[in-house]
């Protein structure tokens, strides 16, 4: 009975550690691990678009750029006439005008139309040897005060076409001719660029924001006043003029250096008595020398014949034309259309022009 009893305990006990031995031995399953707890992220918050007031926001002034200079220009045809050695072909659409440059103009790109109504232009020497005559810092001292620009076209100091004359008949070679010619623009050199230095550096008086434009701008219109409708290419008379123009020019770029470094400047020129040549020849020779130098010629509008009449009523009537957009001549009225009409004086005549040209300015 009792070994009966042990042998079925000793049964049990083995099937029991089969069991376990057979459950270690069994591969082990792999458990799949947790997934992990996806948080979801907070919320940001979104601002309300904030309400500017534009009101206390202060407008950024604009680039001062002043009346006179290149950089004014916006249109690359304007500005090709500017530039030196530009070849800037026929004008306009007309392929009979060849010479672009030496067509006179009666626009000014770089001139704004001031307020008062038309641009003024002044001839001829600066200063005259008359002391009764007017000269040009005269002119821009007159009318600075006024906001008025003036616009001169110069000849150099004390020489004229008789100069020229005396030297071509002292001198019975060409060589000899040049070289007094040379000689003599020399002598006014710093004289000349002295003058321009004076006139160019005056400002108007400056407006709310602290800007003032420049009140005059001096250009080119040979250095002897010679007529240059019958010049011919090769003669003296024309060597002798074309060393004139470089020369007026190269005491213009000094002159502007010295006093507006970095000021891109226009270069006009006016051909003295409005008469540009007449020989094909000439206007190709000369249309070369133009742009080299970058020189565009100009014309008038306003024509008040004040050196022959010296009349402050004739310069007046002139400018109250130029207002209605109207040409002028004293022998023909008021006449044909103008957009920026250009007034036309002579710097030695200010004293008995300066009443009529001041009234008209102020009566915008």
């Amino acid at each position: 009975m009792n070994i009966r009893r042990t042998s079925i305990s000793i049964i049990s006990f083995c099937c029991i550690s089969s069991l376990s031995i057979a459950q270690s031995l069994a591969p082990i399953e792999p458990v799949a691990p947790e997934a992990p707890e996806i948080i979801p992220p907070k919320a940001i918050p979104v601002e309300e678009p904030s309400t500017i007031d534009t009101e206390q926001i202060p407008d950024l002034p604009e680039v001062f750029i002043p009346t006179g200079g290149t950089a004014a220009l916006t249109e690359q045809a304007d500005i090709d006439l500017f530039t030196i050695a530009k070849d800037i072909g026929h004008v306009q659409d007309n392929p009979s005008l060849t010479f672009r440059r030496l067509v006179q103009r009666t626009i000014m790109p770089t001139e704004n139309r001031p307020s008062y109504g038309f641009t003024l232009t002044f001839d001829d020497q600066l200063v005259d040897e008359n002391p009764a005559n007017g000269n040009a810092i005269d002119i821009v001292n007159d009318l600075a005060p006024l906001g008025a620009r003036s616009i001169f076209f110069a000849n150099v100091p004390m020489v004229s076409g008789k100069s020229v004359d005396g030297i071509i008949r002292r001198n019975k070679t060409s060589g000899a001719r040049l070289a007094e010619t040379k000689s003599l623009l020399e002598s006014k050199r710093e004289q000349f660029i002295n003058i321009i230095r004076s006139l160019i550096k005056i400002k108007s008086p400056a407006d709310q924001n602290g800007n003032a434009e420049y009140a005059c701008d001096v250009f080119n219109h040979t250095a002897f006043h010679q007529n240059m409708g019958r010049l011919k290419v090769g003669s003296d008379h024309y060597n002798i003029c074309i060393m004139g123009i470089e020369f007026i020019e190269e005491c213009l770029e000094e002159a502007y250096l010295a006093e507006r470094p970095g000021w891109q400047r226009a270069r006009y020129f006016r051909f003295p008595f409005l008469a540009d040549p007449r020989y094909p020849e000439t206007q190709q020779a000369l249309n070369q020398t133009f742009t080299k130098l970058g020189l565009i010629s100009l014309g008038e509008t306003q024509d008040s014949k004040d050196f022959d009449n010296y009349s402050h009523k004739a310069a007046y009537t002139s400018l109250a034309a130029a207002k209605l957009n109207k040409r002028y001549n004293p022998k023909f009225g008021r006449y044909g259309q103008t957009e920026r009409p250009i007034a036309l004086f002579h710097t030695k005549t200010w004293p008995k022009i300066k009443r009529g040209v001041i009234k008209a300015i102020k009566e915008k």
